[in-house]
This record gives C-alpha cells, sequence and structure tokens, in this order.
C-alpha cells in the first residue's frame, strides 16, 4: 500500500507553578524554548501528556522547513514518488 507523509506544526503546553515563572522566563531568554525537557527539569514543570490536539495543527509550508519537503509520496515498495521540496 502506498502512504503519503506530511509534516506539521503543533503546540504543546507546559505547566508552570506561578513561583516559577521567573527561572522559566530566564531560560526562554538564554535560548531553552527548543529544548522543553531542560524547563521540564525545573521542579513542577511538566509537560501535558495528552494526543495531539488536532484543531492546532497546521500544515508546514517548505519555506518554513528550510525548503525541504513537507510531503512525501511513496509507493508500495517504500520508494518515494514525489516530494515537495528540494531535499538533500
Amino acid at each position: 500500500m502506498a502512504h503519503l507523509d506530511y509534516k506539521i506544526t503543533t503546540w504543546k503546553r507546559l505547566f508552570i507553578p506561578d513561583e516559577k515563572i521567573d527561572e522559566v522566563v530566564k531560560k526562554l531568554k538564554d535560548g531553552s524554548p527548543y529544548d522543553l525537557y531542560d524547563l521540564s527539569e525545573i521542579e513542577g514543570v511538566y509537560l501535558e501528556n495528552s494526543d495531539i490536539d488536532i484543531e492546532c495543527e497546521e500544515h508546514m509550508l517548505v519555506e518554513e522547513n528550510n525548503n525541504a519537503s513537507t510531503q512525501e509520496l511513496y509507493n508500495s515498495a517504500g520508494e518515494i514518488i514525489y516530494q515537495n521540496g528540494t531535499d538533500y
């Protein structure tokens, strides 16, 4: 069976105790927003472990993905037969 892979962006939520907000803001300003595990090491901060909320999914554009594909169509042998970007 053929399949189409597509890239999306989605939002996740970290819960932060009020008394830890200043510490989280400092880490965000220091460049930690891409390492949620670093933020979740702060006592009381945790990542919500829920399914992806389909209403917050956004299809990613090729331009938002450094011109790499955001859609790839594979045939039943697993060979790529279409991609919408200029992958390496």
